[in-house]
């Protein structure tokens, strides 16, 4: 299942119409149904991104009841502005590094899967930035891109879901110097990416189909008596059931036994993480 969040109606009508998706009945967003996919349409800002991602991911998908082991990924998708002009307008990148301006917290998503798309580094800031604003020193760019949204995405999506199964991908729709909103350009700059976008989509759809299948349920049920004897977060809980696909994939062997891990005491949380850490450690390197 492919869950993508956009911010402006402009950006999300090329997918609309791209998949045929139909409007839902939700009263708090903007939302679209097809097969296989769901998009959510946001509003601007980063608290605007982040409320609409937990919305969808908690409620929509009920992952805030089940702990997101389902097979599915979710995308950022729209325009942003550049600090240069290396790239020509319309082009896409997949985002690999989230910089949030105000608080300075950096994102990385995992990306496993090949795709066609440039990779560059994007900021979020709280407001619209302008190249008056970078020229007089106002703004210092520690990024590629600048975007209002993707660190409230990206905070809010990895709250249930593994890095990998999260994904930003921007469209350069100006670099800076935009003084009146154009819907239509930036519709036309989403449009012109459906082909790419179209093949990146299937390509993590496979990973979804592989992630879902690739543990028994043995090794589920083990991985579960882990989890309560080590009385891991949700977060820890993610990022060991992430490890144990990833395990999986690259040796192609069953997973280790874990047996001792699911027998240990833990009476203070130093004593969880720390037999938490030898499960990735043994996951990682074994």
């Amino acid at each position: 299942m492919i869950y993508i969040v956009t911010a402006l109606p402009c950006e999300a009508s090329p997918i609309v119409r791209k998949y045929g998706l139909k409007r839902d009945s939700c009263r708090h967003f903007p939302l679209y149904r097809g097969d296989g996919m769901c998009l959510i349409v946001s509003g601007v800002g980063k608290m605007s991104a982040a409320i609409a991602t937990a919305y969808l991911l908690a409620y929509d998908t009920g992952l805030g009841q089940t702990g997101g082991e389902k097979g599915l990924a979710i995308i950022n998708i729209g325009v942003c502005g550049a600090f240069h002009q290396r790239y020509p307008i319309g082009t896409p990148l997949l985002v690999n590094k989230v910089i949030d301006h105000e608080t300075g917290n950096q994102y990385f998503p995992d990306i496993l899967i090949e795709h066609p798309f440039e990779e560059g580094s994007l900021e979020t800031y709280n407001h619209v930035v302008r190249q008056e604003d970078v020229l007089s020193g106002r703004v210092e760019p520690q990024a590629d891109l600048a975007d209002m949204e993707a660190s409230g995405f990206f905070q809010a999506a990895s709250r249930f879901l593994s890095p990998h199964q999260i994904y930003i991908i921007k469209v350069i729709g100006d670099y800076l110097d935009v003084v009146d909103f154009d819907r239509q350009r930036v519709a036309h700059c989403i449009s012109g990416i459906m082909g790419l976008l179209d093949g990146f989509i299937k390509g993590v759809e496979g990973l979804c189909r592989v992630e879902g299948d690739v543990l028994t349920p043995d090794e589920r049920q083990q991985l579960e008596k882990v989890k309560k004897s080590l009385r891991l977060t949700v977060t820890q809980s993610h990022q060991l059931m992430d490890a144990a696909r990833r395990y999986k994939l690259r040796t192609g062997r069953q997973l280790p036994d874990l047996t001792e891990f699911t027998q240990t005491q833990i009476k203070v949380k130093a004593e969880g993480k720390k037999a938490f850490e030898r499960i990735r450690r043994l996951l990682l390197y074994e």
